[in-house]
């Protein structure tokens, strides 16, 4: 970072106080979270595929080994690994139009990866790949996406363009029906739920949104026939002569702004809350040093970015060593802790925390001219409180004559008119209005997945975890038999910063267990209601308390809007940190005994003559 600036008792009593007032400005708005299709907005418009037309075809009825739901990276990790346990017939099954998950809707101007290429892209040794930039552009991602698909031959069973609806048990042929919006109905021995957290589109919840008559989308969605410009290039001259709003400065805020800026004939850009940004300091990755790197070094990297940045561990070597592993070094291992009660710890976290954020606010002076607009962007609330954004173009786009920041002060924007958007009580006129405003990762687990779910005894997920979520590892349930969640959905698990590290890891795990049933001659197995009670008893247990650091954190993504404490207890993270989490996975398959499982039904072999049947 830059400037160091030391806290004193007295910085942190007007700090807390600054952050606190904030946040209520935040929290008087008065209904932070509430999704655009609960206000009647017709969400049809937004979530159509504008990338490929989808292909007519007959409705499919068939029977494959392992179906998963969803074909972005998690999808794509368990297929790889079931392929390389030996399982043939894997399908993919997507409402998008090829595989990628986010990377196939994600292609704004200027979208890029977050977290290293070399720890982010998953099976780059496998693969051979080696990514252009530390923090690879979303097109060159979305091909890798494809050559996973291609080298695991996951394209020969997929079905894009296509939703699940339903999903039930069939206790008779021990085996899952699953049905689509496109007719077919298919037997799977197993499922595994890969839809990952950002599978559904956010508006936010403006009133008037139906009633805008201009251009308007999701960045989700991007109409290139509209702004001109691809996603390789950023030039969208057909802007020129526009005026565009956008709504939206997270993390797709601060990539779309700048070409956005560079193009348009005016911008605004209407924010709630400021991002932090800090410089991203992107460049080419050389070959050669990739190439001279002894194998297993990209297990090796993930693993040591993780230590940093997820659990606070004190390494020999940053190896990434970017934006990422300097704040988290600071924040969660300095030597500055060594000795300290826990209380004097909290305190001197709270003293580096205050540092990193004064360094981010004088970032913001230095770079934006216009004293107002940069006091408006400075964030006010802890480090912690957010997902940390970087760039080093967006701060920038502000010194343009065309660009305008609409800060609303908290409040957010107050309404959506036939002719623009309504901020602090004045109308800004608009041709095209752009959403950069996420997806519904804040929802209830029960109600985030969207698909009916039918167990044993005709129980669905969303009835079993209405009162809150109930697993084993945060991964398979009691009462679903040959059924996985990837933890995105459950939360009973870790969820690492370079999110595709835990895909990577439960994928191996769900591989690990599906191939165990077969190797067993078993048909199917159930997690007995006694282990997942246990799991969430141990869920309970580690359960690190953040209620009181998120209740201070002004509204967002990580504190349900605020509302931190609507949300069960056991909906939330294992508290023993990623590595010891990985650990009781590899003790639990260390045992080769499927503690906690039954298994049950006749041999596969037998299953062979029962193959042709159509369900």
């Amino acid at each position: 970072m830059v400037d160091s600036v030391k806290a004193s008792d007295t910085d942190l009593d007007k700090v807390r106080e600054r952050y606190r007032i904030e946040r209520e400005k935040r929290m008087n708005r008065a209904q932070p979270g509430t999704p655009a299709h609960d206000l009647g907005v017709d969400l049809d418009q937004y979530i159509e595929d504008s990338y490929t037309r989808p292909v007519p075809r007959a409705p499919v009825f068939d029977e494959v080994e392992v179906l998963c739901v969803g074909a972005g990276f998690a999808g794509l990790l368990v297929g790889a690994n079931m392929k390389k346990a030996g399982f043939r017939s894997v399908r993919l099954v997507d409402s998008a139009g090829d595989v990628g998950g986010v990377w196939y809707w994600n292609r704004y101007p200027e979208a890029k990866c977050d977290v290293e290429s070399l720890v982010y892209m998953p099976l780059l040794e496998e693969t051979g790949y080696i990514p252009t930039l530390k923090y690879a552009p979303a097109p060159e991602i979305g091909e890798h996406a494809r050559r996973i698909a291609r080298l695991y031959h996951l394209y020969e069973h997929a079905l894009f363009h296509t939703t699940v609806t339903r999903i039930v048990w069939d206790g008779e042929r021990n085996r899952w029906r699953v049905r689509t919006d496109r007719g077919d109905e298919m037997l799977a021995q197993f499922v595994v739920l890969c839809l990952g957290p950002m599978n559904k589109i956010k508006l936010a919840g403006i009133p008037g949104a139906d009633s805008f008559k201009g251009k308007s989308f999701h960045t989700s969605r991007w109409d290139y026939a509209y702004t001109g410009g691809s996603p390789t290039d950023p030039d969208l001259s057909r802007l020129k002569d526009k005026v565009v709003g956008f709504i939206g400065t997270g993390a797709t805020g601060l990539q779309c702004v700048a070409p956005l800026g560079a193009s348009a004939k005016q911008l605004y850009v209407f924010q709630r809350t400021p991002s932090t940004v800090g410089p991203r300091n992107n460049g080419p990755i050389d070959p050669a040093i990739v190439r001279s790197y002894p194998p297993g070094w990209q297990v090796r990297r993930r693993n040591n970015f993780t230590a940093i940045v997820n659990d606070g561990k004190s390494v020999e070597e940053d190896l990434v060593d970017d934006g990422w592993t300097e704040v988290y070094r600071d924040l969660l291992a300095s030597p500055r802790y060594a000795g300290l009660s826990p209380e004097a710890k909290a305190l001197e976290r709270e003293r580096v925390d205050f540092e990193k954020m004064e360094a981010i606010r004088s970032r913001v002076a230095r770079i934006v001219r216009d004293p107002a607009t940069a006091e408006a962007l400075k964030p006010q609330y802890n480090y912690q409180c957010k997902r940390p954004g970087w760039h080093d173009e967006y701060l920038q786009a502000f010194n343009l004559p065309n660009v305008a920041l609409i800060d609303t002060d908290g409040k957010g924007v107050e309404a959506i008119t036939a002719n623009g958007v309504i901020a602090n009580g004045k109308e800004y006129p608009l041709d095209c209005l752009i959403y950069g405003t996420g997806f519904e990762t804040e929802t209830l687990a029960n109600q985030h997945i969207g698909i009916d779910i039918v167990g044993r005894a005709g129980v669905t997920l969303a009835e079993k975890w209405s009162k809150g979520v109930t697993t084993l590892h945060g991964m398979t349930v009691s009462g679903f038999p040959n059924f996985f969640v990837i933890p995105a959905h459950s939360g009973q698990a870790v969820i690492t910063t370079n999110v595709v590290h835990m895909s990577q890891e439960y994928a191996e795990h769900v591989a690990y267990m599906a191939k165990s049933v077969r190797d067993r001659g078993a048909e199917a197995f159930e997690l007995s209601a006694e282990a997942e009670a246990e799991w969430v008893r141990e869920i309970l247990a580690r359960r690190i308390d953040t209620t009181e650091f998120l209740k201070a954190c002004t509204p967002g993504r990580n504190n349900n809007e605020g509302r931190v404490d609507q949300r069960p207890l056991q909906n939330t993270v294992f508290g023993g940190g990623a590595f010891e989490y990985f650990r009781v996975l590899a003790n639990w398959r260390a045992t080769n005994r499927l503690p906690g499982f039954e298994l049950f039904g006749v041999g596969n072999k037998a299953r062979e003559q029962d193959r042709s049947a159509v369900p």
